[in-house]
């Protein structure tokens, strides 16, 4: 597999989540849920621009990027469900992104291998932002 077609898995990752998370933000209820309803929402939003980073670098490779996200994980009406569902997309990413860092470093793309660690750092926060929420 070539670095395109790992910034293309990456990038189907990242739209998948859009919508895992947006779904999140709407269909939250209850007093805690309703309280962090808007976390997913800006969870959802980064992880937008992750999805345009990616397609941006992906096109600048000499690719074409994905507009097809991957499987989206959906239940979780409630707060406690939906943040361990998406506490678990998160702890998939940081592994599928620590290895990506590797592949764009063994291929001596620095400039893929910083906008990775970017991102690495975004979904590193992002973990624990579902952690908190589950009081981890």
């Amino acid at each position: 597999m070539s670095l395109i077609d790992t910034l293309n898995d990456l990038r189907a990752r990242e739209l998948a989540v859009i919508v895992q998370y947006m779904r999140h933000h709407y269909v939250l209820t209850g007093a805690d849920g309703a309280a962090l309803a808007d976390e997913f929402k800006e969870v959802a939003i980064t992880e937008m621009k992750h999805a345009e980073a990616l397609g941006e670098r992906i096109d600048f490779l000499g690719g074409d990027p994905t507009t097809k996200p991957s499987e989206i994980m959906k239940g979780g009406a409630t707060l406690s469900d939906a943040a361990s569902i998406d506490l678990a997309s998160e702890e998939e990413a940081v592994g599928l992104y620590r290895a990506a860092v590797k592949e764009a470093d063994a291929a001596g793309d620095v400039t893929t291998r910083r906008l990775l660690e970017d991102i690495l750092a975004d979904e590193e926060g992002h973990m624990n932002e579902f952690r908190t929420m589950l009081g981890k």
